[in-house]
């Protein structure tokens, strides 16, 4: 096996293209960049030359943290004071994040602390690509945080990074205390003291907020390439009119996303006949179809739509994986380094993007329901069985309890995409009186993520039954190259359905299909469908 080539970060240099790699390849090593360890090392150096000075009050170093910023604390305190930050912090509540969230939050919070802005040792952004180096991720919890500032979560990172006895990780697939799981990890010295202003450090800026946002927009472009996918063998199924894909069409309106979703959809179809004259004549219409409905006709329209906000949403990420979003910061000036105290911790740009995905993420799915609900209907999709019965309609019911929660969950996401970005609430004694509440928006997006993907599964599974109750009548025309792949790859796991029976099986392996890279991998080297 080909040994992962080294993440070196800097500070400055990281990509979103390196973050894709970083999460698809979990043993990649990681390794802070050498001129990056000096300009840390640098900064700290002001640090202690400041602590070593009587009396200089700077916020978080010299003094309490919120309201509590007019009292000092001395020298002789830090260490204690930096554990007391952490207990004090660690009240996170809730399901913990996926390791995938935990491991790009560590990446991010090391690579925005070599900066050199923050003053930390370089000792503390090494025992952090340690755990990363080792596979070992802390259970980070969801609830908590405000968004100005992720330090619920980060301050339970913190105790893990301490190897405090109240800190869990999971290693290989167990979990336990720090103070037993580093041991088995190889993790030595398994006890860390935070240095003066560390824990803070560690904590400031909507380092989980990002992270999480960052792991929904990779799962949201995946799902929207699915769409497209679905749209398609929906097409197939209803053989749709495609002069509404004409790339005449789409080069009109000038829309990127919206050129693309065309495209992919007529390379999914090249080659059928089911969506010609011929194909629709064999099923009885005799007139020229001329136009479809908006949710066949427009789809590219829309799914272009999501990809170009999803663009947007990416230059706001990309723009964060670099950027210094503690407080205070350390800037350098003509006699050393001058500590700011500011907000860039405040994750608002954030909330407004995930609160934006949200919106799209339920129009996806909205159009997804109406597809999936015109294939049942025999007067919207030209002559399919009602329900898509295969035999017995009557006796039997078909999909019609399918589809059913199709809408049921687009009901709840036209709930959850209201947006949490408006929902400021006051806290800690009013010094934090505006908060970005970014992890609710987050949080949403992932759940929301979650049903949209089983609404797509849905469509699936109707369209690919749809394919199946016309085969006899089409012998003799083609299917799509895509589409004829993508039906394959369906029924490869999951069997039509000839008669009702329990079919919940059917869906959670129709989920599990899209949460792979199977059927995207297979049918883009067959259809070369573009993704980004």
């Amino acid at each position: 096996m080909q040994q992962a080539k080294t993440l070196v970060i800097d500070g400055t240099s990281l990509t979103m293209k390196q973050i894709s790699d970083f999460i698809e390849s979990p043993d990649i090593p990681i390794v802070l960049a050498p001129e990056a360890r000096e300009k840390v090392a640098r900064a700290r150096r002001q640090i202690e030359k400041w602590l070593a000075e009587e009396r200089k009050i700077i916020y978080g170093i010299t003094t309490g943290l919120g309201k509590l910023k007019d009292h000092l604390v001395e020298e002789k305190d830090q260490e204690i004071f930096q554990r007391k930050i952490l207990y004090s912090h660690a009240i996170g509540l809730g399901p913990t994040f996926p390791d995938e969230v935990v491991r790009l939050a560590m990446l991010l919070r090391a690579n925005v602390l070599s900066r050199g802005h923050s003053g930390v040792r370089p000792e503390l952004i090494e025992r952090i690509l340690t755990f990363l180096n080792h596979g070992v991720y802390p259970l980070l919890p969801q609830v908590g945080s405000l968004g100005v500032g992720d330090l619920q979560p980060m301050a339970h990172l913190g105790l893990c990074l301490a190897g405090m006895q109240e800190g869990t990780v999971r290693y290989r697939g167990e979990q336990g205390p720090a103070t037993e799981m580093l041991g088995k990890a190889g993790i030595s010295p398994v006890h860390f003291s935070f240095a003066a202003r560390e824990a803070l450090a560690l904590m400031s800026g909507s380092t989980v907020l990002l992270a999480a946002s960052i792991h929904a927009l990779m799962q949201a472009k995946k799902l929207v390439a699915h769409s497209d996918m679905a749209l398609s063998l929906s097409l197939e199924a209803m053989r749709g009119e495609l002069a509404a894909y004409d790339p005449r069409i789409h080069a009109a309106r000038g829309i990127p996303g919206q050129q693309q979703s065309a495209r992919n959809v007529l390379a999914m179809l090249d080659g059928s006949q089911w969506t010609t004259e011929k194909g629709r004549k064999r099923l009885g219409e005799r007139f020229p179809r001329v136009q479809d409905a908006v949710s066949l006709r427009s789809s590219p329209q829309v799914h272009g739509g999501i990809k170009d906000v999803l663009h947007y949403i990416e230059t706001v990420l990309e723009r964060e994986l670099n950027a210094s979003t503690d407080n205070p910061l350390l800037i350098p000036c003509d006699d050393g380094y001058q500590s700011l105290s500011g907000g860039n911790f405040h994750g608002g740009l954030l909330a407004y993007a995930m609160d934006f995905l949200g919106i799209v993420l339920t129009d996806l799915a909205v159009l997804s329901e109406r597809r999936s609900a015109r294939l049942l209907d025999p007067a919207m999709s030209y002559g399919l069985p009602a329900n898509l019965v295969a035999d017995g309609i009557g006796l039997n019911t078909g999909l019609a309890l399918l589809q059913a929660n199709a809408v049921a969950l687009v009901a709840e996401m036209r709930v959850l995409a209201a947006p949490a970005s408006i929902g400021s609430i006051p806290a800690k004694g009013n010094q934090e009186d505006h908060n970005s509440m970014g992890m609710g928006s987050v949080r949403k997006v992932l759940q929301m993520l979650d049903h949209a993907r089983k609404v797509i599964a849905i469509e699936l599974l109707c369209a690919a039954q749809a394919i199946d109750l016309l085969v006899d009548k089409m012998k003799g025309l083609s299917l799509g190259k895509g589409t004829a792949l993508l039906h394959r790859l369906i029924r490869e796991s999951i069997p039509p359905v000839l008669e009702d029976r329990y079919m919940v099986k059917d869906v959670e392996r129709m989920i599990e299909l899209l949460e792979g890279d199977e059927l995207l991998d297979q049918i883009s080297r067959v259809c070369a469908l573009a993704v980004d």
